[in-house]
This record gives structure tokens, C-alpha cells and sequence, in this order.
């Protein structure tokens, strides 16, 4: 129909707030992990054999992040057409996946991965903020 723009299905902005809630959720998680998890272990000496992660565990955060944080950027370009939060989602991924795979000292490890999980979120959350403002233009 002229003049009639093409909308999203009824589902689409509750999907959209599921996927970056749970972004940012995930992101927050590593963060906790990564800043408290240490912090307690070393506080706490009879817990480190007993809450003791294992190396495959950022492998495998890893690779939850990417799926989810590039469906709810991809969701979240869809609705609204900004960039900017999936370029932020980038570099915060990029510094994920170089602090699981490729530092070896735990500190710069650590910084770097909470760096990379902090960036993340900001950018689910810019993702998520911009949502509101689309919904009304798409109604």
C-alpha cells in the first residue's frame, strides 16, 4: 500500500527486550566472575579448591556471547537502523575473545576481559535504550 510503512511483528520489541536483557545479564555475569570471583577465591583460600573454574569455562562464555549479543544487535538494527551499539558490541566481543584466547597472565587477562564484558553491556544497553524510541516511530 503507498504510503503504508512495513512494521515489525507484535512480538518483535518483547523479543528484542528478552534478547538484550539477556545480554546484559550475561554481561554483567562475566563481569562478576571476572572482578569478585578472584577477589573472593583469594580472600577465602578454602574456597579456591572447591569453586576453582576451569580454563574452558571463558571458552565457553564465549561462545554464548557472540550468538546472543549478535542476534539481539542484528534484532536491534532491524527495529531502530542504528549501528552504533553493534559497532560498541564489536570492540567489547573483540576484547572478550583476545581475554579467552590469546593473554596469558592472569591480570591482564582479567583487565582486559572485564573491559570487553563492561563494553558489552553498554552496548546492549544503548541497543536496548534506543528501542523505545523506534517502537513509536513504527506504530
Amino acid at each position: 500500500m503507498p504510503g503504508h510503512s512495513p512494521t515489525l511483528p507484535r512480538s518483535a520489541p518483547h523479543r528484542q527486550k528478552l534478547l538484550d536483557g539477556f545480554a546484559v545479564t550475561a554481561s554483567l555475569l562475566c563481569l562478576i566472575h571476572c572482578l569478585l570471583l578472584p577477589t573472593l577465591l583469594i580472600a577465602l583460600p578454602v574456597l579456591a579448591t572447591m569453586l576453582a573454574v576451569p580454563e574452558s569455562f571463558h571458552a565457553a562464555a564465549f561462545a554464548i556471547a557472540v550468538p546472543t549479543s549478535i542476534l539481539a544487535m542484528w534484532s536491534g538494527v532491524v527495529r531502530h537502523g542504528r549501528r552504533a551499539p553493534v559497532l560498541v558490541a564489536a570492540l567489547g566481543l573483540t576484547l572478550l575473545g583476545i581475554g579467552a584466547f590469546a593473554i596469558d597472565s592472569e591480570l591482564a587477562e582479567r583487565a582486559v576481559t572485564s573491559i570487553g564484558a563492561v563494553t558489552l553491556a553498554i552496548a546492549h544497553v544503548a541497543n536496548w535504550r534506543t528501542r523505545p524510541r523506534c517502537s513509536e516511530v513504527t506504530r
